[in-house]
């Protein structure tokens, strides 16, 4: 596995909320990033969100990004998965089996995204490619 870091922006974040039912709001969002560093290019997302009590929330979305990684050009889809509670909770943004094309065909790996206090997104990449 090869490691690669970097940040990201998020220039368009459109959100509807489709179910407000007691429990839990149910949010639609439609995104886009820009990536920098180990990851130069940009993405389309579309993410699903519950929103509980007590401050506990999910989602899960499928972005596909079109970038170059360490310089290797190409396209990928990740698949995100996160729940989260005041408890704790989990993260999961893994590339999709057999997503890639160009030079990034056969690319396999997870991303971890931390969110700075300032709002700042950055990313953690480790790959592999095949």
């Amino acid at each position: 596995m090869t490691t690669t870091t970097g940040r990201f922006d998020l220039p368009r974040w459109d959100e509807e909320v489709y179910d407000d039912a007691e429990g839990a709001k149910l949010v639609r969002v439609s995104s886009a990033k820009v990536f920098e560093g180990g990851i130069t290019g940009t993405s389309e997302v579309q993410i699903l969100q519950a929103f509980a009590q007590e401050g506990a929330a999910a989602y899960v979305a499928i972005e596909r990004v079109t970038a170059a990684v360490d310089g290797s050009k190409g396209t990928f889809v990740l698949m995100h998965a996160a729940v989260g509670s005041a408890a704790g909770g989990s993260m999961d943004v893994s590339v999709v089996p057999n997503s890639g094309t160009g030079e990034l065909s056969g690319l396999t790996g997870s991303l971890v995204i931390a969110r700075a206090a300032d709002g700042e997104h950055t990313y953690t990449f480790d790959y592999a490619l095949d």
